[in-house]
């Protein structure tokens, strides 16, 4: 059928991608919002994961992993899409009394104020004053305190929007149907939810005062997420259009193996030293890591002689393994100089009990170990979990360890962004008192974290319906890895004991807080660096693979995109610069 141009009338449309702000539907800004916002978090996670260790961080120089491109992803989510569409979803509840939208507002403005925070904590200056105002089309930087001053201020907004909200909802005039709250809810918001989004809004603020050491008001804060109040992201099982499982799913479990490698320091400090054989035993790394390989090259592994055949039947015993070039190129090699005769001379390269990862700053190419390498777990990205024995089950052959990633295995990727878990929490609590010296109070938040961090993380574990939980820790193992963690900080003393080069002799509160905070915070660790930076711990943190790998980073790179556009920001040329809070405290790692 064919029209004339004469006779066919075409309606004009407004650019779906260039909607006045009366056309903008809220629920789809509120959307993009949130979507945006976890776009950030995730960068922000990745970051902070490389550089506390909870990750591996590829490349042997700071300055140069991270470059100007690292930080264009969050800076455009804030100051290109969510700041623009809170302001339409403003215009348009003034434009209209009768609508509204102080949910859509007062969680959006939360979200705002923790993004806000997080780029003065990476970044210190950014544009605030000028930005947005059409007279300043070349916004200059602010001072990056005046920036966290104007984020609380933005925050205690959201939270007035909020309580209006639970308010407004309550007395049956504030309609969410239309509404999708993509974390706490994971549907349209109810009473309980909104009520979890004022106490995000707290945490915020909480987080905020332990960052600016405040912390009397870190000790006082209320109302703040507790157990089942955990802030996270949640990702689907659709493989495509769209795909939305877990990004770090997707990329290790396919048809041609597992892509990331993960952290040797962090399996070393899990994995206890000979695995649930130990009391140090870690009850979260089954969940947390995934193995593909029951010995991993140049280094040891156990075995049952089930039958009998070298002793009595049932006896456990040590394999150690050769190095391989080809799969492990490291293994063949000699101990960095700087790492001989220390700690991490025991895993630099290769991990004992089957774990396969890499070192902080590796930078070797990838050798064909896709099958080989440790892949993430069912927590938190939804993949299996590891349910071998760690003392293999030998009867006269060392077959294939049968266990393997694919498409479609474990929970077939239904993970989730953690954010702002309760577990942090209770570490900021301990972090406090431990810097007010009330070390009875720090003892009872730390074991407070320990506690709803495994707990969250068992729990989580069922979603992998297929998994083998035979070997996985019962409620025993659980309490007493507790009980030890707890004993083992409360005769620590304050401070590290350390030898001549630096490293700990005996672990101080520092280190143990540290260590499980960074334990709980994984695959959630934006505020890893952060810890670092404020406290110089824990000094037990890896060293890095290279033994001079430049000056840790205070800051980074402002992002290229606006550096190149905007000629009032001057691009860094090292990452010495301080943010406000930070009082330049080191650790002996680097």
């Amino acid at each position: 059928m064919f029209y004339s141009c004469e006779t066919l009338e075409l309606e004009e449309l407004a650019s779906p991608n260039a909607l006045a702000e009366d056309q903008a539907d809220p629920a789809l800004l509120f959307n993009n919002i949130q979507l945006s916002y976890r776009n950030a978090i995730d960068t922000f996670n990745a970051i902070g994961g490389d550089l506390s260790r909870s990750d591996y961080m590829f490349g042997r120089n700071y300055f140069n992993n991270f470059g100007p491109n690292t930080m264009n992803g969050p800076w455009a989510s804030l100051y290109t899409s969510m700041i623009p569409d809170i302001a339409a979803m403003e215009a348009k509840a003034a434009a209209d009394e009768t609508l509204n939208l102080s949910f859509h507002i007062g969680a959006s403005k939360t979200m705002q104020a923790h993004l806000m925070m997080l780029l003065v904590d990476y970044l210190g200056d950014i544009v605030w004053d000028e930005a947005f105002d059409p007279d300043f089309p070349q916004p200059i930087v602010d001072d990056d305190a005046s920036v966290y001053t104007a984020a609380e201020g933005i925050l205690a907004e959201g939270k007035g929007l909020l309580q209006s909200a639970l308010t407004d909802f309550n007395n049956d005039q504030l309609i969410v149907n239309d509404i999708l709250d993509m974390f706490f809810a994971q549907g349209s918001p109810g009473s309980s939810s909104i009520e979890q989004w004022i106490r995000l809004n707290n945490t915020i603020q909480m987080r905020a005062d332990l960052t600016t050491g405040d912390y009397p008001a870190v000790i006082s804060a209320s109302n703040v997420l507790g157990a089942g109040d955990d802030f996270y992201f949640e990702y689907g099982t659709n493989e495509l259009n769209p795909d939305t499982r877990h990004p770090d799913y997707d990329a290790d479990y396919r048809s041609d193996g597992a892509n990331i490698y993960q952290s040797n320091w962090l399996m070393d400090l899990m994995a206890g030293d000979f695995g649930e054989l130990s009391s140090n035993d870690d009850p979260r790394r089954r969940y947390y890591f995934f193995r593909q390989n029951w010995r991993t090259p140049g280094n040891f592994s156990l075995f049952e002689d089930v039958n009998g055949l070298f002793g009595p039947p049932g006896a456990i015993y040590i394999s150690s393994g050769d190095g391989n070039g080809e799969t492990l190129q490291c293994s063949l090699q000699e101990t960095p100089t700087h790492l001989q005769f220390t700690p991490d001379e025991d895993y630099w390269c290769s991990m004992r009990l089957g774990y396969w990862g890499r070192a902080h700053g590796n930078d070797e190419g990838t050798p064909p170990d896709n099958f080989l390498r440790t892949a993430s777990g069912v927590y938190p990205v939804g993949g299996s979990f590891d349910g071998i024995a760690d003392a293999f089950p030998y009867v006269g052959v060392f077959p294939n360890l049968g266990q393997q990633v694919g498409l479609g295995r474990g929970a077939q990727g239904a993970g989730i962004l953690p954010v702002l878990m309760a577990s942090y929490v209770d570490f900021w609590k301990a972090e406090a008192y431990l810097a007010s010296n009330q070390p009875a109070m720090a003892t009872m938040y730390y074991e407070a974290g320990i506690t709803n961090s495994i707990d969250f993380v068992a729990e989580f574990g069922a979603r992998d319906a297929t998994g083998d939980y035979g070997n996985a820790p019962d409620d025993v193992d659980i309490s007493d890895f507790i009980a030890n963690k707890v004993a083992e900080f409360d005769s620590a003393p304050t401070e590290s004991v350390l030898d001549g080069f630096g490293w700990p002799t005996t672990k101080g509160k520092w280190d143990l807080h540290g260590e499980q905070y960074f334990i709980a915070m994984y695959g959630g660790a934006a505020d890893g660096w952060n810890y670092v930076r404020r406290t110089g711990g824990p000094d037990t943190m890896m060293r890095s693979i290279e033994e001079v790998p430049g000056p840790y980073p205070r800051t980074l790179l402002y992002p290229t995109n606006e550096a190149i556009a905007n000629p009032n920001i001057t691009q860094r040329t090292d990452n010495n610069t301080q943010v406000f809070w930070d009082s330049g405290a080191t650790s002996t790692a680097n």
